[in-house]
C-alpha cells in the first residue's frame, strides 16, 4: 500500500455566467468566468490492492462506477495502460449539487495526482481531453485559477489571476441538477439576464477596476428566484448590506456576495450566521492551486 496522501480539490464560483442558446448536441454553448476559491473537498488517495474503490461521508455522493472520481481513475488507467489499484476516501465540504463544480473538481485532482505519482505520461493537452470527457466543467480544475469559458464549458483560455476578491458564500437548505435549470431555461429564456462582454469584464477585473463587478449576472438567476421564492428572500436580506454584487454561481442555488473589503465581508457574515448558512472564502490563484496538490506552474 502506498499512501499518495489528502489533498485539497477546490470549488470554483461562476463570475457572470450567459447561456447563449441550445446546440445540436443537445448542450448549451454559454460564456463564463470562472474562479478558483478557497473552499475544498479533501480527498485521501491510497494505492492499494487491484481494483478502484471510493467512498465518501456524504450519502448523497454516489460510490462505484457512476463517481466521477471512478471514472477519472478508470479513464487515467486505460489512456496509460497502468493497472490501478486506488482507494479514495472523500471528504465532503463542498455541497452537492451547489453550483460549485464539486464533482469536477474532484475527477480533475484525481487526474493530476494520478498522473504526478506515475511520472506525467500524460500531457496537459491530454489531461485536459480527458477532463472534456468526463464532464463540462472539469478541463478548468487541470489548472484552476482564473479562466475565461465557452463552449459547453470545456474551452478554458486561462487567464493572469484577479486581485483579491472578499467572498461570501450564502448555501439555500436544497440543491438544485443542472440538468433541471437548463430545462428550465429552455422554456423560460425570455426572463434571463444578459451580461456585457464577459471578456471585457475580465480584463477589467484582471487589472483591478473592481466597479465592473455590479456589471455580473447569471442567466439562470431570475428561473431559479421564480421557482424558489426563498432565494429571492435571501437575496433581499443581503441587499441591506450593500454587496457589490450578488451572484449565483453556475446552476445554483448557490449565492456569492462580493464586498469591496475582507471585514465587510466577516461582519455581515456574523450577522447572518444565525440564521444563514454561510462561509467566507477567497479567490485560489493558479500557482496556490497548483502548489497545492504538489504541482509545477507551466
Amino acid at each position: 500500500m502506498v499512501d499518495l496522501g489528502i489533498l485539497p480539490s477546490f470549488a470554483k464560483i461562476n463570475l457572470g455566467l450567459n447561456i447563449l442558446g441550445k446546440r445540436e448536441d443537445g448542450y448549451h454553448s454559454i460564456e463564463s468566468i470562472f474562479q478558483t476559491i478557497s473552499l475544498h473537498d479533501n480527498l485521501h488517495f491510497k494505492l492499494k490492492g487491484d481494483c478502484i474503490e471510493v467512498t465518501s461521508d456524504d450519502e448523497m455522493v454516489p460510490d462505484g462506477p457512476s463517481n466521477l472520481i471512478y471514472k477519472a481513475a478508470k479513464m487515467f488507467e486505460e489512456r496509460t495502460g497502468n493497472t490501478i489499484g486506488l482507494k479514495v476516501s472523500l471528504e465532503k465540504k463542498i455541497p452537492v449539487q451547489s453550483g460549485l463544480g464539486g464533482g469536477s473538481s474532484n475527477a480533475a485532482t484525481t487526474l493530476l495526482t494520478l498522473n504526478r505519482f506515475f511520472g506525467y505520461p500524460l500531457s496537459l493537452d491530454e489531461l485536459t481531453l480527458i477532463a472534456s470527457e468526463l464532464g463540462s466543467d472539469v478541463p478548468f480544475f487541470i489548472r484552476g485559477g482564473t479562466a475565461y469559458v465557452t463552449g459547453r464549458g470545456e474551452q478554458v483560455q486561462w487567464k493572469k489571476d484577479i486581485p483579491g476578491l472578499y467572498i461570501l458564500l450564502i448555501f439555500p437548505s436544497f440543491g438544485i441538477s443542472t440538468e433541471w435549470a437548463y430545462s428550465r431555461w429552455d422554456k423560460n429564456r425570455d426572463i434571463t439576464l444578459t451580461n456585457k462582454k464577459l471578456d471585457i469584464i475580465l480584463n477589467l477585473l484582471i487589472n483591478n477596476e473592481k466597479k465592473v463587478i455590479r456589471d455580473l449576472r447569471n442567466s439562470f438567476a431570475e428561473i431559479i428566484v421564480k421557482e424558489y421564492p426563498q432565494v429571492k428572500l435571501i437575496i433581499e436580506k443581503l441587499e441591506k448590506f450593500n454587496p457589490m454584487n450578488i451572484i449565483m454561481s453556475g446552476s445554483g442555488p448557490t449565492l456569492c456576495a462580493i464586498f469591496g473589503s475582507e471585514s465587510k465581508r466577516d461582519s455581515v457574515r456574523e450577522i447572518l450566521i444565525k440564521s444563514t448558512i454561510t462561509m467566507s472564502c477567497r479567490a485560489i490563484s493558479r500557482k496556490e492551486y497548483l502548489n497545492s496538490l504538489k504541482l509545477k506552474e507551466d
